[in-house]
């Protein structure tokens, strides 16, 4: 009897994932290396790619004349490029050649897949110099954001919803009101149905 398994190809290192053209993986959108092994991702949705252009216009805006600057698709590496992971968030901030700051667009189902989103960060967190990880609902006004905290050895996380409401990055001493962030996506720049414009 023959076996129908489909055989999985030998796993791969960050460092070689890092290294390799991205078409040799396959004609999808972006990859992450995910245990060793090329995941496909597909193409945002609208509303995705809308929050992902607004975020990388108010950050170049603020960032402009530091050593700091927003990148759209940059891996981020953890400390052990021998490591089988390397994720690749929506938005990042690089300040002098390093990850500082990390963007994640979260869609619908990335809220219900609970288990996923934590493997997914506890990867992001093992990324050296990062320090802030902010998840942006793409559905409502809402952010989350984790911050390394050196008095503890650990990372909070504080939460802000409303369509008034304002995201600061308390590192970089940024602040981004979420009409900004959610403009063209949400009604009247960030407002939700429950908040009607006054």
């Amino acid at each position: 009897m023959t076996s129908t398994a489909r055989q999985m190809p030998p796993p791969i290192t960050v460092e070689e994932f890092l290294a390799a053209d991205q078409s040799e993986f396959g004609d999808a959108w972006r990859y992450e290396l995910v245990d060793g092994q090329p995941v496909a991702h597909a193409s945002p949705s609208p509303e995705h790619g809308a929050i992902m252009m607004n975020l990388g216009a108010a950050l170049k805006a603020r960032l402009r004349g530091t050593p700091c600057r927003p990148e759209g698709g940059s891996a981020a590496v953890p400390r052990d490029k021998s490591e089988d992971r390397a994720r690749i968030p929506d938005v990042m901030i690089r300040c002098d050649g390093k990850p500082t700051v990390l963007f994640e667009i979260i869609s619908p189902s990335d809220e219900k897949s609970q288990v996923r989103k934590a493997i997914r960060y506890a990867d992001l967190k093992n990324v050296d110099g990062v320090r802030e990880i902010v998840e942006v609902v793409q559905d409502e006004p809402l952010c989350r954001i984790h911050r390394w905290r050196e008095e503890i050895g650990g990372w909070q996380m504080e939460e802000i919803a409303g369509a008034s409401s304002t995201l600061s990055l308390s590192l970089l001493d940024i602040q981004i009101p979420f009409g900004e962030i959610y403009d063209g996506v949400l009604p009247t720049g960030g407002a939700s149905p429950e908040e009607p414009p006054p």
